[in-house]
C-alpha cells in the first residue's frame, strides 16, 4: 500500500498515538481509523451539530442512537411511499453497493 505524508498538529498526533496504543494501532492507523469514521458520518447526511448532540446523549445509553435510527428509517419509508425515493435507492444492497465496498486492514 502506498502512503503520503500529511501535516497534523502535535496535539492530534499525541492523542492518536496514545489512543492507538490502547487498541494496538500505530499512530497512522489510528488517524486513518478516525478519518474513516468521519467520512462515514458525513456520508450519513448528519450535520456536525446532530452528531455532537447524539454523542452528548450517549451518556444516557444507546437509546438516543437507536431513536435517531428509527426516526431516520421512518422518514425514509415515508419518502419511499410518497414516491420521492425508491425503496431500491434506500437499500444498502441495491445497485451492487455492497460489492463495491473495500474493507481495509480487517480479518473479514
Amino acid at each position: 500500500m502506498s502512503s503520503n505524508s500529511v501535516r497534523i498538529s502535535a496535539e492530534l498526533f499525541n492523542t492518536a498515538r496514545d489512543e492507538g496504543a490502547v487498541l494496538s494501532r500505530s499512530t497512522a492507523q489510528q488517524v486513518e481509523h478516525w478519518a474513516r469514521l468521519g467520512a462515514a458520518l458525513e456520508a450519513t447526511g448528519l450535520s456536525v451539530a446532530q452528531v455532537a448532540a447524539l454523542l452528548q446523549r450517549e451518556a444516557a445509553g444507546d437509546a438516543a442512537l437507536w431513536a435517531h435510527k428509527r426516526a431516520q428509517q421512518q422518514a425514509d419509508m415515508k419518502n419511499a411511499r410518497a414516491g420521492r425515493v425508491s425503496q431500491k435507492q434506500l437499500s444498502w444492497f441495491s445497485g451492487n453497493k455492497a460489492k463495491r465496498v473495500k474493507l481495509r486492514d480487517t480479518p473479514y
